[in-house]
């Protein structure tokens, strides 16, 4: 049987119809999943910041563990929950974006297993600082480059100059993280999860 061939129109149009679907099947989903975890990485990174200003004691540092285990938890109950009560076949661009989340997540889970598994050594978690500036952002970028979203990829781009400058202090020798530097880490959540969260819900409920 001879295929049908489209037109370059027809071809335009479905990839059209097959973005805005995506948009349409992702846009809430995605804006509470930047929400919940902008909201709750920021939040801790605030209150490691304030622990450490108050006592000076650097195992409040390990606060930063509640980011994972409770954003993954709460990550896989609604992953769970959305798919029992979804029927909606998933489009090429969602599981586009949802394989790069999933491989960052798998980045930061097989960092974190290396750091514990080498506990003596306490500067490696550094790293783990540096991936929680960068990773996000590249991550929210790419979300923007597949949805065509210009104000998503710019949070994207900030969150990864942000990120950059991070990297050039642990080239140089930097060896303990500062306030400072814990403050431009909440920053950068903020501009590259909250900011895209909200503007991915205020999207879906317009064209609601």
């Amino acid at each position: 049987m001879e295929e049908k061939k489209i037109s370059e129109q027809e071809s335009l149009e479905l990839i059209t119809q097959m973005i805005n679907q995506t948009k349409k099947d992702l846009s809430v989903g995605n804006g509470d999943s930047f929400l919940m975890w902008g909201y709750l990485s920021a939040a801790i990174s605030l209150a490691v910041i304030v622990m450490l200003l108050a006592t000076n004691d650097p195992r409040y540092a390990w606060l930063y563990m509640v980011i994972p285990i409770a954003g993954f938890t709460v990550s896989g109950i609604k992953t769970y929950k959305a798919k029992r009560k979804s029927h909606v076949a998933s489009t090429y661009a969602s599981n586009t974006i949802n394989n790069v989340w999933a491989i960052i997540s798998a980045v930061f889970a097989v960092y974190a297993i290396s750091c514990l598994l080498h506990f003596g050594e306490v500067r490696s978690w550094n790293g783990m600082f540096l991936l929680g500036m960068l990773l996000p952002s590249i991550g929210t970028y790419t979300t923007g480059v597949i949805l065509k979203e210009k104000s998503i990829q710019m949070c994207g781009l900030l969150g990864v100059v942000i990120g950059t400058g991070q990297l050039r202090d642990f080239v140089c020798g930097e060896q303990v993280i500062s306030i400072m530097q814990m403050g431009q880490m909440v920053l950068s959540f903020v501009i590259t999860l909250i900011i895209p969260g909200h503007i991915l819900n205020f999207k879906a409920k317009k064209q609601q």
